[in-house]
């Protein structure tokens, strides 16, 4: 009987220690990927709006070129995704020009996502990408990673989209650098925290919400248009 539970024991420790590092490679995967929009916001904000329509375009061709060679790659899908949340992100956020534009921009994406994610596309593409019809759908439309030959989706591109939106506005309107990132960011590991527990969670609700918050707690911002 001794030796049964303590073969018990050390197979809750290892499940533990198996979830730990897990719950870490998801969290340094989706900080990592925020830190790399980050810093392609930043690089595009000293471009004119040609030289970014043009570097846009090179990266979303490249991506397709690799996906082309390496079919269903899930390293060449995570770069497009990366690339398609950069870009998109950058296009919008040249059409949000006052706080008040921005703040109503992230409410309606966190209704729409939530929305979504509980009776939605996102909630069916979810349903789906447990069989693996629906899995290569979903490799395009998130960061993912493959665990036990399972795919599981860490950030979406839409997060991404939004999260690079709001980086390049809130520069323009005078944010710190250290708020830029880490605002927007500790919004999406909220979420990503809330889904490990509770499973799969909206990650917009939560972004809106910590830049929001941030926002009309603090005299950082003004309430007159950015300059573009």
């Amino acid at each position: 009987m001794r030796c049964g539970a303590e073969n018990v024991a050390a197979g809750k420790g290892k499940r533990i220690v198996n979830r730990t590092f897990v719950y870490s490679l998801v969290t340094l995967a989706v900080a990592g990927s925020c830190l790399i929009e980050y810093w392609g916001a930043r690089l595009f904000s000293s471009l004119s709006a040609y030289k970014q329509n043009r570097i846009a375009i090179a990266l979303l061709g490249i991506c397709a070129l690799a996906l082309a060679v390496f079919r269903g790659n899930i390293v060449a899908t995570n770069c497009l995704v990366l690339a398609g949340g950069l870009a998109a992100g950058t296009l919008l956020s040249r059409q949000i020009g006052s706080v008040g534009a921005l703040s109503t921009m992230l409410i309606v994406a966190a209704i729409v996502d939530l929305i979504s994610v509980h009776a939605g596309p996102s909630r069916w593409l979810v349903n789906q990408a447990q069989h693996s019809h629906g899995a290569p759908v979903l490799q395009f439309l998130a960061i993912s990673i493959r665990l036990k030959g399972i795919l599981v989706p860490m950030v979406g591109v839409s997060d991404l989209m939004f999260f690079t939106t709001v980086v390049s506005v809130v520069r323009r309107l005078g944010w710190s650098e250290t708020a830029a990132f880490v605002v927007p960011l500790a919004g999406l590991l909220s979420a990503l925290g809330v889904g490990l527990l509770t499973g799969f969670t909206p990650g917009l609700p939560f972004l809106a919400g910590a830049v929001l918050l941030y926002a009309y707690g603090s005299n950082s911002l003004v309430r007159e248009p950015c300059r573009g």
